[in-house]
């Protein structure tokens, strides 16, 4: 599996693959077009065949158990409307505009060849991890067909049950915690600067120095739990 370089999102840089550039939005960017469109062109990117076609464009369940079994990538770019859906979300990753050429049956920038049915799990993990996303549980999870209804509404019950709860934090409140953090350097002023990958990771970063602070005291003065022990912030993240 093609995995991004660490160091080259931390920086903001694009990643290169085929000498095509693949980025992380920056906040600005994702507010132009909107969070909703935003998250669409995640989901559209993904190449997942059940997400785009259930939770993304309310498939009809039955009609998709015909052909649920079918490649992700032959299914979906099958019918002309949903690529047409898939190349704009792809141009808003590759700052080009991407085509689909039917004779050879992939994607593509120019004259250059980008995604067909050999590479597209490769650039949808990318787009992935560049977004912020690096959990492939729920992208390995394939119910059996005739649960598979059941189990998408329990998903969405859970989702919008997450959603509706007081602490819940949506992408504002993480770039509003971001700029009043202490000692980071990002502001009000240059926060919509930050790629999303930028975001998420210092988020991280503060999340798992706040922990630190918060302990220390506890931990100095003896009250923390002999079994427990002080977090450590000064650590690899799981970005």
């Amino acid at each position: 599996m093609v995995e991004i370089n660490r160091l080259d999102a931390f920086l903001g840089n694009p990643y290169m693959l085929n000498g095509i550039k693949i980025y992380s939005p920056t906040i600005k960017e994702v507010s132009n077009i909107g969070q909703e469109t935003y998250y669409c062109h995640l989901v559209l990117s993904s190449f997942d065949k059940e997400k785009i076609l259930i939770d993304l464009l309310k498939f009809d369940i039955h009609k998709y158990e015909q052909i649920c079994n079918g490649n992700d990538y032959e299914v979906l770019t099958s019918h002309p409307g949903i690529r047409d859906y898939i190349t704009e979300s792809l141009s808003f990753f590759t700052k080009e505009d991407v085509k689909f050429e039917p004779a050879t049956n992939s994607f593509q920038i120019g004259e250059m060849g980008f995604i067909d049915i050999n590479n597209y799990v490769d650039v949808a993990n990318v787009i992935r991890e560049l977004n912020g996303n690096l959990s492939q549980e729920q992208n390995n999870l394939k119910p059996s067909t005739n649960k598979a209804k059941q189990m998408l509404e329990k998903m969405m019950a859970f989702s919008k049950k997450q959603e509706s709860k007081e602490d819940y934090l949506d992408l504002k409140d993480i770039i509003s915690i971001l700029s009043s953090a202490p000692d980071n350097g990002i502001t009000i002023f240059n926060v919509g600067e930050l790629t999303i990958y930028q975001v998420y990771e210092q988020f991280e970063r503060v999340n798992l120095k706040e922990s630190f602070i918060r302990l220390l005291p506890v931990w100095a003065n003896g009250h923390l739990d002999k079994d427990s022990k002080l977090p450590e912030w000064i650590t690899k993240t799981k970005f």
